[in-house]
């Protein structure tokens, strides 16, 4: 389960120069930035390099956090505007790719993830970090309310909506 004063220690540690604490930090927020890149970019190979930009960026900018701050929060919006930025880059390629060569399909293979897939399609942006913090990384409802900027009853509230729209999706889908 996840500790928030472990992960504000290990912040407080890194701030300081010890890169041991790196590791702490990465094990306790991996899932939870992932699902934050994947759901703004949809594709996993994508999503990878994100996230290894997003811990390079979290050690670059160690010096800016502030011991006040959720450090939850302060590394989903660092992962979150890095894959907004690729979005960007990515779209920005597309366009020159397009006017002036033959675009060549990305013959990655795609892990499988249909539920995942299914609810990042489906699902608002905050529901679907809500459903994939809650249901996919054990992050209690007080937890994700931190790192989404919610009041709790807000998260249960909006987790309830999304187990509601993933199990009419299920029955459509399956």
């Amino acid at each position: 389960m996840f500790d928030n004063q472990r992960l504000e220690n290990s912040m407080k540690r890194l701030k300081q120069g010890d890169l041991e604490a790196f590791d702490d930090i990465y094990e306790q927020t991996h899932r939870m930035v992932y699902y934050v890149i994947y759901h703004v970019l949809g594709d996993t190979r994508l999503s990878e390099d994100v996230m290894q930009d997003t811990y390079m960026r979290i050690i670059d900018k160690i010096s800016q956090y502030e011991p006040n701050t959720t450090p939850k929060a302060w590394i989903a919006q660092i992962a979150k505007n890095l894959a907004l930025n690729e979005i960007k880059k990515v779209q920005k390629m597309s366009t020159i790719d397009s006017e002036t060569l033959d675009v060549i399909p990305d013959s990655t293979p795609k892990k499988e993830t249909p539920l995942i897939d299914l609810a990042k399609k489906n699902l608002p942006e905050d529901e679907f970090l809500i459903l994939m913090l809650c249901i996919g990384e054990g992050y209690t409802r007080r937890e994700a309310s931190k790192i989404v900027g919610l009041s709790t009853s807000g998260v249960t509230w909006k987790l309830q909506e999304a187990m509601k729209k993933m199990k009419k999706l299920v029955k459509e889908e399956f």
